[in-house]
């Protein structure tokens, strides 16, 4: 028999994919670094569970962490013996299945309310599995569970001062959800064990389960027989057609026959993928051209966007940029270029020295040109209503915004090391071999984001400050000189 204890974790992980768990009970050595996004969302996870504890105060705090789950469970024990009526990260056990509830809070009638918290703005369907499986676990052990709650972070929130816990979060009562998914609970529980106590890898297709609800940790070791390049990768491929290319045998999208039913931009990645040349509008590009205004102004933001809001006026999950790059062209393509940026302090709220920094450089005449206009529109809108000093001229600067990505997104320019993509990421070292992301220290935006709140969390040397800013700068120049190498290659096509 299987000897090991499934955790709420676990749990969650079976009801995704029974490989899934699996793999992570007998083969955790495919198990590759966790990736610095979601190592970024676990450290602000662990931040916002920290602060709902102030929501419900004078609790006792669970410290024993999950290498020492016995004395984690003893402790939980001796506090709920003692009468004690909140506690934080309480540990049970009950049939081999391991739960840490977030916060249990006693009531006058000896019932529980069991609290949930997450770093979500909303109630999601997985927070019912999640919930209930505790339900049953602690039902289990004899608790009688009053409520089941939610809480979560409130997208309304704006701070102002410090942060009020009961003003920040959101409570709310999620017991129907639970209960009906606890029905569900033992037999999945049965299913689960079962599949655990062989020493056989069950054989499971991948599929959509391998991204939805959560990105598996193992797609790399299910995913190796599929070509970097495949069918999977086919730009807006219906699932019932990618489906009807795996019983025909085919996964490279080089052996799609020429009379599989695509649309016609589709028959045009496929064109460019099985004779390795680009194709080509050159209508739609050199309308993309006469649009443009001179002198040209290259720009990109660098953000971050923490769930704690960081500065007055601000709200959690508020996308803040604290850098720009600007490459400046007078001239039309081949022209020279200039090259002026900003970045925060990592002190201050970097936004308002951003603004300055804009209006100064960028004049009154001449074209804004971002790769994904809108989302650099939308973050000057946001430094418009935010600083409204200075919206006038900030939302003027909209107006006379162009996307570069523009021909790329209409499939004007389709080149077969695109990969069916239209990211600057594939765009650049196709059209601009020179030019590269790869071996940049930091070689993207999430990177950019981890690396800037890296600094503000005052934990950094100056030594590794100084080389985080350096690399901050090669980052966010690269992207604005990229679109400048770029529109050289349209003008050139057109």
């Amino acid at each position: 028999m299987f000897k090991k204890r499934i955790s709420k974790s676990q749990y969650i992980m079976g009801l995704q994919c029974l490989k899934r768990i699996w793999l992570y009970n007998y083969r955790k050595d495919l198990l590759g670094a966790i990736p610095v996004g979601q190592q970024l969302r676990f450290d602000e996870g662990h931040l916002v569970g920290e602060l709902a504890r102030n929501y419900y105060k004078g609790g006792k705090l669970i410290e024993s962490d999950y290498k020492h789950l016995h004395q984690a469970i003893e402790e939980t024990d001796r506090l709920i013996k003692k009468g004690t009526k909140i506690i934080y990260e309480g540990t049970f056990v009950f049939n081999d299945v391991l739960i840490r509830a977030d916060i249990l809070k006693k009531n006058k009638d000896k019932s529980w309310d069991l609290i949930e918290v997450k770093s979500t703005t909303s109630v999601k369907a997985a927070h019912a599995y999640d919930t209930a499986i505790q339900k049953h676990v602690l039902e289990g052990l004899g608790f009688k569970i009053k409520n089941v709650k939610l809480m979560h972070i409130n997208n309304k929130f704006v701070k102002n001062g410090e942060i009020n816990p009961k003003e920040f979060f959101t409570l709310e009562t999620i017991t129907e959800e639970a209960n009906n998914h606890l029905k569900e609970v033992k037999k999945n529980l049965r299913k689960f064990m079962k599949t655990l106590s062989s020493k056989v890898e069950p054989e499971i297709d991948i599929g959509g389960q391998c991204s939805k609800p959560y990105k598996c940790e193992f797609c790399n070791y299910c995913w190796k027989h599929i070509p970097d390049y495949s069918i999977y990768n086919f730009p807006h491929l219906a699932s019932q057609k990618v489906e009807e290319l795996i019983g025909m045998g085919i996964m490279k999208i080089k052996d799609i026959p020429n009379n599989f039913p695509l649309r016609p931009w589709q028959q045009l990645v496929l064109k460019a993928e099985k004779t390795r040349k680009p194709c080509i509008d050159t209508d739609v590009i050199s309308d993309f051209i006469e649009e443009l205004k001179y002198p040209l102004y290259f720009i990109d933001f660098e953000t971050i966007m923490p769930s704690f809001p960081l500065y007055d006026g601000s709200s959690p999950y508020q996308q803040l940029a604290f850098q720009v790059s600007l490459h400046i062209q007078k001239n039309k393509a081949g022209g020279k270029v200039q090259h002026f940026e900003y970045l925060g302090d990592a002190v201050n709220d970097p936004r308002e020295g951003l603004i300055k920094f804009m209006l100064k450089h960028i004049k009154a005449k001449g074209s804004l040109v971002a790769y994904n206009a809108t989302f650099e529109k939308t973050r000057i809108k946001e430094l418009a209503r935010d600083f409204p000093k200075y919206a006038k001229s900030l939302l003027k600067l909209n107006e006379r915004m162009a996307d570069i990505m523009k021909p790329f997104q209409k499939r004007a320019y389709i080149h077969p090391k695109f990969q069916g993509s239209y990211s600057l990421k594939k765009v650049l070292p196709a059209l601009v071999p020179v030019m590269t992301y790869k071996g940049l220290d930091i070689g993207d935006g999430g990177e950019a984001q981890v690396a800037y709140l890296n600094m503000l969390s005052g934990k950094l040397s100056a030594k590794e400050i100084k080389k985080i800013r350096k690399d901050l700068k090669i980052y966010c120049g690269q992207d604005t000189l990229a679109m400048v190498k770029v529109l050289k290659v349209l003008y050139k096509v057109a």
